[in-house]
């Protein structure tokens, strides 16, 4: 007979006799184990969980002090953050479509643009008058003399021709060094100047201070109006501070100086000056406020002296050949 493999039946046994000894070891520990987890579950059953949540709610408490505190500490720097963003949020609400797309454009374009804006295109030190502004009120000026009329009519007196005055605003917006307003109709000047004025995307005395005027022109007596609307005058932008210097005794000029009366006057020129900001219904708001805005700019007519008693030189306005 041949003999059995070496270590074939015995190994086969071996293994077995392994795997059921491993087996009973480890029944033998759990067995074991169970006392140590039947202690800790009761001893967690007789754990008082109030001074847990108690540790719980002092160390929140101690979290939100240390939040509070690191709050204020950040705040000079979050309330400069904020000052920053604010600036630049204004500085890009003057970038409007049309100085985007083209750097000339003269109507429609923010005060500040137009009166910071050198004839290079770099910024200025000081605003000034925007010159497209200077060159139509000298060239209005020319009938002072003459009470403000022009080929026997009141200067703003005639409806303007609509299509004519788009058409002329487009070729200063290309290129305002060269188009002539001396050889220009004075009526049709004063057509560009309202087109100008009315285009504007935010009125010379701006949004928010126009409840100021407004309550401005409602005081008692005439020195009370001229110190509020010298108190108003006094929180413009410096730019459209440059502009009113210059725009307002020009109307009042017109309005005391001409053939219109100063109804008619400011009815014209009230709402470039000031009107509230309103995106809703704007035309009905604009005719629910325009009698309170014709009586401000009235009484901003007759305080124009005393607002302005040196109103800035009109700058000599180079015109092309």
């Amino acid at each position: 007979e041949r003999g059995a493999p070496p270590g074939g039946g015995a190994g086969f046994g071996g293994f077995g006799g392994f795997f059921a000894k491993a087996q009973q070891l480890a029944t033998q520990a759990v067995e074991n184990a169970r006392p140590v987890a039947e202690k800790v579950k009761e001893r967690a059953a007789q754990l008082d969980t109030s001074k847990v949540r108690e540790a719980v709610q002092q160390a929140g408490a101690q979290a939100q002090e240390a939040l509070q505190r690191a709050q204020t500490a950040a705040e000079p720097q979050l309330a400069q953050a904020r000052a920053m963003a604010d600036k630049q949020a204004h500085s890009l609400a003057k970038v409007n479509a049309k100085t985007f797309l083209n750097a000339n454009a003269q109507f429609g374009v923010p005060i500040d643009s137009l009166a910071e804006r050198g004839d290079d295109g770099l910024p200025l030190p000081n605003p000034r008058v925007p010159p497209v502004l200077e060159k139509m009120l000298s060239r209005l000026e020319t009938t002072q003399a003459e009470g403000f009329v022009a080929e026997g009519r009141p200067v703003f007196s005639l409806p303007p021709d609509q299509q004519a005055t788009r058409a002329l605003a487009k070729a200063i917006d290309t290129n305002l060094n060269t188009f002539n307003f001396s050889n220009r109709e004075v009526h049709t000047v004063a057509a560009l100047l309202r087109q100008f004025l009315v285009e504007l995307p935010e009125p010379v005395l701006t949004w928010h201070l126009y409840d100021s005027f407004i309550a401005a022109s409602q005081c008692s007596t005439e020195a009370e109006t001229a110190n509020a609307f010298r108190a108003a005058l006094d929180k413009l932008p410096s730019a459209h501070k440059v502009v009113a210097s210059r725009l307002v005794p020009f109307i009042a000029q017109v309005a005391t100086q001409g053939k219109l009366d100063i109804g008619t006057i400011s009815l014209s020129f009230g709402p470039s000056l000031m009107r509230p900001k309103r995106k809703e219904g704007a035309l009905r708001s604009l005719m629910e406020d325009l009698p309170a805005i014709c009586a401000a700019t009235e009484s901003l007519i007759a305080c124009s002296p005393a607002l302005f008693p040196d109103p800035p030189a009109a700058a000599p306005a180079e015109e092309p050949a």
